[in-house]
């Protein structure tokens, strides 16, 4: 079995963190590296292709020049393909090396994994053998990749690529949601398919320290901070609140300025900026409550479930967070919602979770831990995925 995927080595996490200008995709490479981590626990073998997840020359990362590598995470053979990193090169580059090594790894009846649609990975597969299984994981449509502030020849762009990136997904043989809703702007068909929302590794959490009673009550958001995230709400949200409530946020985005703008005239948003996953989870350590503000509003809610919901419930803190159409019914007793997407129903909620008592808050955050560790955990979940495998 053969992995393709956008992925980084843990250990280099604060090397790349030192080249690129706008951190790096955190939730995406530890959903990998779960997947992984699950597979090989499962009982099967499986070698990696990966390509390094950051942007290009110089805008967006400081080199040039993006090598081969060799690495190992587990029992996992990773080859990290290099390019030049320059717009078109580089994607030209990775297709062309990703289906050398490719060659050198896969056997005319091989299973192939491809994480997310990126169009140099579909490329690679388009001309493989049908007799070589494929099976896409899904966590983000193509088309709302881009939902910050984005320039219109960007756009353009990303229509032209997301044209060709369907049109590959015709050599697909299974696909792996992250909502049922997919299905329905995906060429699924009569194909198989399974709704995997998230995975979550038991060995990466960390037991949280007890929370301490004390007069002041911790917001916690770590995330992306787009406008359509919800993040200008969760500010508003705070004028409502007591003077003993303070709001931690980490995170970039197109509302950052703004952001750093409330921190400098309110003493109770303390604005953290982008850090590691270390780091967040040190801070999200000393919260009270957790928070993500992202609305129901818009289309691609259906097909989305913030890979942060895990994290969140796997910490064993109190959660607060609106109910996306793309979150299953089964989540609703350890997530408390918001009456509606409006700054003063957050308000509402979040003073609600800061009433209770700590006692209260930590048995609804311990019952939320033990759904996601028993039902969400990386063997159960890639265990899912292998038998619809072996199945079709």
């Amino acid at each position: 079995m053969i992995f393709l995927g956008p992925l980084y080595q843990p250990e280099m996490e604060d090397v790349l963190l030192r080249k690129v200008s706008r951190g790096l995709a955190n939730a995406s490479n530890q959903y990998q590296l779960d997947l992984l981590q699950g597979i090989c626990a499962n009982g099967k073998s499986i070698s990696v292709i990966n390509v390094l997840p950051v942007g290009t020359w110089p805008e967006w990362y400081n080199e040039l020049f993006l090598p081969d590598r060799k690495w190992q995470i587990g029992d996992c053979k990773c080859y990290e393909v290099g390019c030049i990193n320059l717009p078109f090169i580089k994607q030209w580059m990775r297709t062309k090396r990703i289906s050398k090594v490719l060659k050198t790894l896969v056997d005319e009846k091989d299973e192939i994994i491809v994480y997310s649609p990126y169009l140099p990975f579909l490329k690679v597969i388009k001309n493989l053998p049908t007799t070589i299984g494929v099976t896409l994981i899904v966590t983000d449509l193509p088309e709302y990749y881009d939902l910050g502030k984005t320039a219109a020849i960007k756009k353009l762009l990303r229509r032209i690529n997301n044209y060709y990136v369907y049109k590959c997904m015709a050599r697909v043989d299974r696909y792996v949601l992250l909502t049922e809703k997919m299905k329905e702007r995906l060429p699924v068909g009569n194909k198989p398919y399974t709704v995997v929302e998230g995975i979550w590794n038991q060995s990466d959490c960390r037991r949280l320290t007890s929370e301490e009673d004390s007069d002041k009550g911790i917001v916690f958001y770590a995330g992306t901070l787009h406008r359509q995230f919800g993040i200008m709400t969760l500010l508003e949200a705070l004028k409502y609140l007591d003077n003993n409530t303070e709001l931690w946020i980490c995170g970039t985005g197109d509302c950052e300025a703004e952001v750093k703008k409330a921190a400098l005239n309110d003493a109770r948003i303390c604005f953290f900026g982008y850090v590691s996953s270390d780091e967040v989870e040190k801070l999200r350590n000393q919260a009270t409550v957790l928070v993500n503000p992202r609305p129901n509003e818009g289309e691609y809610t259906k097909y989305s479930f913030p890979s942060k919901t895990m994290g969140y419930m796997a910490s064993g803190k109190l959660v607060v967070m609106n109910k996306l159409a793309g979150i299953p019914n089964e989540y609703d007793e350890y997530l408390l919602y918001p009456r509606d997407n409006s700054a003063e129903a957050l308000a509402n909620t979040l003073e609600e979770a800061l009433a209770m008592s700590c006692e209260d808050r930590r048995m609804m955050g311990e019952k939320a831990r033990k759904f996601v560790l028993e039902n969400k955990n990386a063997v159960v979940q890639t265990r899912r995925i292998l038998e619809m495998i072996n199945e079709f």
